[in-house]
């Protein structure tokens, strides 16, 4: 018997071309699907890739076997759908995915409450950033899972899933305090021509966002640190290093000796959105959609109280 795990992996390197590909959609390493890949050539008795330098190209039955796995596929995604409509929310599980800072912001909240109001649900989550959520949205391994794309790095097209905006995250201008330019209400960026920035390592599409829109205010920025961690940016900035860019959510504390301004002229944002397979929603990723546009709201709420 074929195992459909194994027959999913087969269908990533047939999508992404290589055995390299393929491990970084999966969130896999390239030795596990190279192992994934043998042991189902094995259990079908046939070569199922031929191997090169950079890439490999799938035999006949290769992608005979990769045609009939797409239908597969569907076909349980569709069953699975069924069988949770019958149960409707009282059972079953809702496997989700988020990137950090949406993940200590907005998601313990919306976990309590989904909790509170469907406990025989059975939820997971967990963090992964985007790329990798996507690719596990598309092989069934996740729900659900909340996505980002920042202005000048739009989100790719794929008719395989379906996105549900949920909020725009404003991008600030995050400086040293006593910066000259924190003396403003909003900053330019060509202020800020001759600093160092402080951006994300280039794995993040927040790394080619900060080089697009400080092109697009008409200078080249001069990248010296790079870190994954907000934080990071945060000492750096307070140490008095240089700038950044930040989304709002990853400014909830800001550290002694750092100033957030909006962006003058053109302000900037991440869209954050939610991301599920397309063909219909369980009751269970219906339910936690609402659950985090409530979070949401009552997020906003509050903050609009504070500020007025």
């Amino acid at each position: 018997m074929l195992d459909i795990r194994r027959m999913r992996v087969l269908s990533a390197v047939a999508e992404h071309g290589s055995i390299a590909a393929a491990a970084q959609a999966l969130a896999f390493t390239p030795s596990a699907v190279s192992q994934q890949i043998a042991t189902l050539e094995r259990e079908a008795g046939v070569s199922l890739v031929e191997r090169g330098p950079r890439s490999v190209r799938l035999t006949e039955a290769g992608r005979a076997l990769v045609a009939h796995t797409d239908g597969i596929i569907a076909s349980l995604t569709a069953a699975e759908a069924e069988i949770q409509a019958i149960a409707g929310l009282r059972g079953g599980m809702l496997r989700l995915a988020s990137f950090p800072t949406a993940y200590a912001t907005i998601m313990p909240r919306a976990i309590g409450d989904f909790r509170a109001r469907h406990p025989a649900v059975e939820l997971s989550l967990t963090e992964a950033d985007p790329l990798s959520s996507l690719a596990r949205v598309k092989t069934g391994e996740l729900d659900l899972a909340l996505m980002y794309e920042y202005d000048f790095v739009p989100f790719p097209e794929d008719d395989s899933i379906e996105q549900t905006h949920l909020l725009d995250d404003p991008i600030r201008v995050v400086l040293p305090k006593g910066h000259r330019a924190a003396r403003r209400r909003a900053v330019r960026l060509d202020e800020l021509s001759e600093e160092s920035w402080i951006t994300s390592t280039a794995r993040s599409s927040c790394h080619e966002f900060v080089s697009r829109a400080c092109r697009s205010a008409g200078f080249e920025p001069d990248i010296g640190f790079e870190s994954d961690d907000h934080g990071v940016w945060q000492g750096l900035v307070a140490a008095g290093v240089g700038v950044a860019l930040a989304p709002e959510l990853a400014l909830e504390t800001l550290y002694p000796g750092v100033e957030a301004r909006p962006v003058a002229l053109s302000p900037l944002k991440r869209r954050i959105f939610a991301v599920n397979r397309a063909g219909g929603r369980s009751p269970a990723v219906a339910a936690m959609l609402g659950v985090i546009a409530e979070t949401i709201s009552a997020r906003e709420e509050i903050r609009a109280a504070a500020t007025a």
